[in-house]
């Protein structure tokens, strides 16, 4: 199972171009690529970090915003433990076994809404320019 998020954030997102619509705000724009591993029978110790996922099929959550989702990423497995028992209907526990930085090739900003005049990236673009001495 695969996540993305935008790196100081918690919200997991399905694919790095949703992370990218999320909002990336300055110093934010590191887009990591979480390789997790369920963790439903036994959410034993050792890992670097913990996620709350939804149980439902992936159309299903394409469907909701990233922030109604509630899938999560946690540095404490306490937290993580505590968040999934009071969702134990809607979430599982997973454990995060690897974390990479996304490079921005290996981005499909070509979806609706992201690419074209007056499209997300065209507003991101914006936050890149130098002040004009």
């Amino acid at each position: 199972m695969k996540r993305y998020r935008i790196r100081t954030k918690k919200y997991l997102c399905l694919s790095p171009e949703e992370a990218v619509t999320t909002g990336i705000t300055l110093g934010e724009q590191t887009i990591e690529e979480l390789s997790l591993v369920s963790l439903v029978q036994n959410p034993g110790f050792g890992y670097h970090e913990y996620a709350a996922l939804r149980k439902e099929p992936e159309k299903v959550l394409l469907k909701m915003p990233v922030n109604e989702r509630l899938e999560l990423s946690f540095e404490n497995r306490a937290e993580a433990v505590r968040f999934v028992k009071g969702h134990t209907d809607t979430h599982e526990l997973c454990g995060v076994t690897e974390t990479r930085i996304v490079k921005r090739e290996e981005l499909h900003l070509e979806e609706p809404g992201l690419a074209g005049p007056g499209g997300l990236m065209d507003e991101l673009k914006m936050f890149d320019r130098k002040p004009k001495k």
